[in-house]
């Protein structure tokens, strides 16, 4: 299992635009052969519930995304499925877009927990 953690910080709310998106954080993990990465949890609070919170695999199709600001979910959402025949290495981004028609701010004291786990492909 593993966790990530983190918070938008700084000393001033981030304005955001209308469908504007801004990348938040992005760490490196390797994906073994023959393993998968999945979200299991995900605990996120952000300052309005416009923002759209997103987790994804990058390079990848594994995406994402949950709406209304806050949640404690449990998506369970593979993110990389990994059939190459050698470890992958993948960004995992974390992002936030604001869904509303006009500006809104991103407090700094924004933030969200990911759980997440490599498991054997079946």
């Amino acid at each position: 299992m593993l966790q990530l953690s983190g918070i938008v910080g700084g000393n001033a709310p981030i304005r955001l635009g209308p469908k504007q998106r801004r990348d938040l954080q992005t760490i490196v993990i390797d994906v073994p052969n023959g393993k998968k990465l999945i979200l299991k949890r995900l605990n996120f609070l952000l300052s309005n519930d416009a923002f759209v919170f997103i987790v994804e695999a990058l390079p990848g199709t594994g995406v994402f995304r949950a709406k209304g600001g806050s949640g404690d979910l449990r998506p369970n959402k593979v993110l990389f499925n990994n059939k190459t025949g050698d470890t992958v290495r993948i960004f995992l981004n974390i992002a936030v877009l604001n869904s509303a028609k006009n500006t809104r701010n991103l407090d700094p004291q924004s933030t969200w927990l990911l759980k997440l786990a490599r498991c054997s492909i079946k």
